[in-house]
């Protein structure tokens, strides 16, 4: 079966950024100067009614970046069809955070065959990335940087990856990310209607209730069309509690579902934790490990 859960096409809609300007270099007395303004279309200062219905979405997103170690733990689904049959794969995905680029995350698929689970691990350390196969116990080493702005990035969960390649795009500049959080939702808009490759002149909002819980839903286009996504956001959290994602990529369809179980701040953590030290008679292999069922065969 081809690679399907590293296919480049269902990125995060919010973290499918282009390049942002740079954040000037200013004291943090003052972190809303930080960020330089991005050119508008339009010298007006006023915002159209289609993109302040994004703001709780935006503010949501915001909160997130605002966050400097973390916890997310989500459940994944994911389908997809390859000449006309569908496969289906469930997986628990934890993954904890450091700002600006280290990650550890452990993601554990429920396969179909007798029911038996396959676990990875993804750590990097800011430089480096490692992708660790218990089953086989092989691991590959790649460089961060490539790892963090392609799609295989995807694999530490959507919304981290939102946040580590947010974070990677402004040049990995702590005080800019929480200069980010604070900006007031007019500037938040423009940062994101300029950068992201979300179609927010278009999207369609509704309010629904999902058990004992209200949600703005949020459907959205990308600007090149090449995925969709709905998003849910908790609008007394100010969380984003669900992601769905659809998209094609030559004849394959493929949908994602991350359903957000808790995002949980947590105390700083050493350094070695988002080191990679191989298990007994680990075998390090040269090409990156592909995450089943999703590689090929």
């Amino acid at each position: 079966m081809k690679s399907l859960f590293l296919i480049s096409l269902v990125v995060f809609a919010l973290g499918s950024t282009g390049t942002i300007t740079s954040p000037a270099q200013t004291t943090s007395d003052n972190p809303e100067s930080e960020i330089s303004q991005p050119p508008l279309a339009s010298p007006s200062p006023s915002i159209s009614a289609p993109l302040l219905q994004a703001a709780p979405l935006v503010q949501a997103s915001s909160k997130l970046l605002g966050q400097q170690v973390y916890q997310i733990e989500s459940k994944i689904k994911l389908t997809t069809n390859e000449i006309e049959e569908f496969a289906t794969a469930n997986a628990h995905l934890v993954t904890t955070i450091a700002a600006p680029d280290k990650v550890k995350a452990e993601l554990t698929f429920l396969t179909s065959e007798r029911d038996l689970e396959r676990q990875y691990q993804i750590i990097a350390n800011g430089t480096q990335v490692w992708i660790y196969d218990s089953q086989d116990n092989k691991y590959s080493v790649n460089e961060y940087p490539q790892f963090i702005t392609s799609s295989e990035g995807i694999t530490v969960g959507t919304l981290a990856n939102f946040y580590l390649k947010t974070l990677h795009t402004i040049n990995s500049n702590r005080i800019a990310s929480r200069a980010i959080s604070k900006l007031p939702p007019d500037r938040l808009l423009r940062y994101f209607q300029t950068y992201a490759n979300l179609d927010l002149q278009n999207m369609t909002i509704r309010n629904e209730q999902l058990g004992n819980q209200n949600y703005t839903i949020y459907d959205l286009n990308a600007v090149d069309r090449s995925y969709q996504t709905t998003i849910y956001v908790q609008p007394q959290s100010s969380n984003i509690e669900q992601v769905n994602l659809k998209g094609q990529k030559d004849d394959l369809a493929i949908t994602i579902t991350e359903q957000i179980i808790s995002q949980t701040p947590v105390e700083p953590m050493p350094l070695e934790t988002f080191n990679f030290i191989p298990p007994d008679e680990a075998e390090e292999v040269e090409s990156q490990i592909e995450i089943y069922p999703f590689a090929k065969p």
